[in-house]
């Protein structure tokens, strides 16, 4: 659908970052915050097909595309949510043991990491206690001295000459 970043193609940055998805277990909860056309879920339902997957984002055509691409790729999964949502403000504090995100660096045409932040906000209180944020991102945004500082620390899991992946730990 219109208003999904990179439409029809896979941007880059998501394309990086399925090189490093994690490993899930069945019936984990898993969010895919700012889910887009659904491209980081899908790749974990492949993986494993019982992991229960919230598909979200802040539009309504995302939501719908993801929806569409898991009904297609997935028929059987009907254990998937899809929810429209301004970040995660209607997830319950500590009820998530994974969220991966390809956060928006840019609103319009402003660039800015507000969105980010509160994203990074929103998964340190939606994550159970030893949850998993994991996130890519362009390298020079400095989101790994950024999820440090709200987390208490911050792993590099990989980086290209352009991308990082991080992944932060809910620890209280």
């Amino acid at each position: 659908h219109a208003n999904v970043f990179a439409r029809e193609q896979l941007d880059i940055g998501a394309r990086f970052f399925l090189q490093y998805l994690p490993s899930v277990q069945s019936g984990q909860r898993v969010i895919d915050l700012g889910c887009g056309n659904g491209v980081i879920g899908l790749a974990l339902l492949a993986a494993e097909p019982q992991a229960q997957i919230l598909f979200c984002d802040e539009s309504y055509m995302a939501v719908q595309s993801s929806r569409e691409n898991v009904s297609r790729l997935f028929p059987a999964a009907s254990h998937c949510e899809f929810l429209v949502d301004d970040s995660m403000s209607q997830q319950p504090d500590l009820s998530a043991d994974y969220i991966l995100c390809n956060p928006p660096f840019h609103q319009q045409q402003a660039v800015t990491d507000h969105i980010a932040w509160q994203m990074f906000a929103d998964a340190r209180r939606v994550l159970k206690i030893g949850g998993r944020l994991r996130i890519v991102c362009n390298r020079h945004l400095g989101y790994g001295e950024k999820l440090t500082r709200l987390f208490g620390g911050c792993i590099h899991v990989a980086s290209n000459a352009k991308f990082s992946v991080f992944e932060a730990i809910r620890r209280k």
